[in-house]
């Protein structure tokens, strides 16, 4: 029997754009309780304001999940204006893209701060009144890049490596109190920030070819039903499930298609 998220209190981090803001939009429609955590305030309310018209319930939180003041202050004014917290959407990330030798090194400590460090400090965070009702869902956005090394983008590879290990183990840690962890791992997603992914599905002219590209709307659809139906991991498209067995049984093969995909 699938789990009711219906009036239940949902945190979602990167809420003010792409796939966070995409979530948000359908939770609202199925009746779950929002609040809307990023660095940006002023998208946060403007969706904060659109989601209320519509009959949704949101709070605004502004957050940069690489401070822990802020962090703490997330989860203390989500108890303090609702009184529980049932489900963390875990997705605040950044991805620069580079290859490691042209990357500076500012800026891949930020990747990691903010795409592995800032995971674990929400889901550590939330952890306490979740423990303590003896119920929640943590779902932490990893990636297909959680599983299959992408040439290209190493960095981004190793955090989101990092967010698929940290949930297993914390999914063992704390199941027994009635907590759940799932990782979550799409694939190639269209939105506003991946422009070259967007003109792909778009199928603009000039635009290159790479299967697999998803619409917004159907991984936030996707995100909605892993809440409803748990799961330690869930890899969309539905049909990689084999390409991350194939990558991790003929990594050799995995060489050859992986770098055809990108450098194509």
């Amino acid at each position: 029997m699938p789990f009711q998220i219906r009036n239940k209190v949902a945190i979602i981090t990167g809420a003010s754009s792409g796939i966070g803001e995409a979530v948000a939009r359908r939770l609202a429609k199925e009746g779950t309780k929002l609040v809307l955590a990023a660095r940006r305030e002023d998208r946060l309310q403007a969706l904060a304001a659109e989601l209320q018209a519509g009959g949704g319930t949101a709070l605004v939180v502004p957050v940069d999940v690489r401070q822990q003041e802020d962090v703490t202050r997330l989860i203390s004014q989500t108890m303090t204006h609702f009184g529980q917290v049932d489900i963390l959407f875990n997705n605040a990330g950044l991805s620069f893209d580079q290859p490691l030798v042209s990357m500076n090194p500012a800026s891949l400590r930020e990747e990691i701060e903010v795409d592995l460090v800032g995971v674990m400090a929400c889901a550590q965070a939330v952890l306490k009144p979740m423990l303590k009702q003896r119920s929640g869902h943590i779902v932490n956005v990893a990636s297909i890049a959680g599983l299959i090394g992408l040439p290209g983008s190493s960095t981004y590879n190793a955090a989101k490596f990092g967010v698929v290990g940290f949930s297993e183990a914390l999914g063992r840690e704390v199941r027994r109190f009635g907590v759940r962890v799932s990782a979550f791992c799409p694939g190639f997603v269209a939105t506003d920030l991946t422009l070259q992914l967007k003109a792909i599905r778009e199928k603009q002219p000039g635009a290159r070819t790479l299967p697999g590209v998803m619409p917004i709307e159907y991984v936030a659809g996707q995100v909605a039903w892993l809440m409803q139906h748990p799961r330690r991991r869930y890899i969309i498209p539905h049909s990689w499930n084999i390409l991350v067995w194939a990558a991790t049984t003929f990594p050799w093969g995995a060489d050859w298609v992986v770098s055809r995909l990108i450098f194509s």
